[in-house]
């Protein structure tokens, strides 16, 4: 595991300023909840620590190595996964194949030196057996044959979990993995989130709009605005600071 810092983070897109000068740190073995309204920045700020975009300014560290001075395809090597509002599988794949591709990221020559077949029958033994286990502690073992396209929408968002897991991540970025699950769905989600940093040494960044979720599941909260960090702490504080709850979390709070 390895504390993520980033410091003065910005972001511009033309005339229209994404982030702004954002600084935050996320202990090592953390759960760290971003919340704010639509168009705040938080999915911004993932795709900067993701290295989807090239943010204008600013410093973005996992430990000691410094994730913007790496290319984007040079992410998965350094220690981060992530997961997609709009699931990122492929839907005639099995389960097993599914999380095996997740694994190739972080084993030399990658996906394309599987499909070439270049001396890795060793290789693909290991990371098979990676995968089985993955399903196994993730309870999907039953659906390892089964074609993800076959399966229902909850068990493909815990199949998303698993495939970014199989690249041995030191943090973890999950975008809304809530998002169009049943509230049954979401309990049990939210208590395999829970679990990952003890099971698989990984810091998370979440990004979620169920807030029963993020304040039930977070060590700690960032909470955003206009690009902006609005406020940090622990849910208890966030829930009770003033302009959290003036811009955000209303009366509800």
């Amino acid at each position: 595991m390895a504390d993520l810092v980033v410091e003065e983070l910005s972001m511009r897109f033309g005339g229209i300023t994404a982030l702004d000068s954002l600084s935050m740190t996320v202990e090592a073995g953390q759960i760290c909840g971003l919340i704010g309204p639509n168009g705040a920045g938080k999915t911004t700020l993932f795709n900067c620590v993701g290295r989807v975009y090239q943010p204008s300014a600013g410093s973005v560290r996992l430990g000691d190595v410094d994730l913007l001075a790496l290319p984007a395809h040079r992410i998965a090597y350094a220690g981060v996964a992530r997961t997609f509002q709009n699931l990122g599988l492929f839907p005639s794949l099995t389960f097993l194949e599914n999380v095996m591709a997740g694994a190739y990221s972080s084993v030399g020559g990658g996906f394309l030196k599987s499909i070439l077949r270049i001396g890795i029958a060793a290789q693909e033994r290991e990371l098979e057996a990676r995968a089985h286990r993955l399903l196994e502690m993730l309870e999907l073992d039953r659906h390892a044959f089964s074609l993800a396209k076959d399966q229902p929408f909850g068990t493909l968002k815990r199949l998303e979990i698993a495939r970014a897991l199989a690249s041995g991540p030191r943090l973890l970025l999950l975008d809304e993995p809530a998002g169009g699950l049943t509230d049954s769905e979401v309990g049990e989600l939210s208590e395999l989130i829970d679990s990952l940093p003890e099971r698989f040494g990984v810091t998370v960044l979440l990004v979620e709009h169920r807030m029963a979720m993020v304040m039930g599941i977070s060590d700690k909260i960032v909470a955003m605005s206009y690009g902006r960090k609005l406020a940090e702490g622990s849910p208890e504080e966030i829930r009770q600071h003033p302009e959290v709850i003036a811009s955000y979390l209303g009366g509800a709070a």
